[in-house]
């Protein structure tokens, strides 16, 4: 896979997209925005997916790209607190 950054805002928002190699048809934009609060960082993230790639893989597992996104955000969540809160 191949990405590119796109959007970069220090603090604020990162964003890229991702090109797969077993299919040059297929494409993902994905963004996160980050947002300080009281308690630490709001993480939120967003994803678009174009293709043959993604959607066969949606067809196979439905729930596959969510549960990718929360094992990612948990795992996040994990460095931060090792990290007394800061990530």
């Amino acid at each position: 896979m191949s990405c590119r950054v796109e959007e970069f805002e220090p603090m604020k928002r990162l964003a890229w997209y991702a090109y797969p190699t077993a299919s040059a048809e297929s494409r993902a934009y994905h963004a996160w925005i980050f947002t300080p609060s009281a308690k630490g960082t709001y993480i939120w993230t967003e994803e678009t997916m174009q293709g043959p790639l993604w959607i066969e893989g949606a067809k196979k597992d439905p729930g596959v790209f969510w549960r990718t996104h929360e094992k990612l955000l948990s795992a996040i969540d994990l460095v931060a607190l090792e990290r007394g809160g800061v990530f």
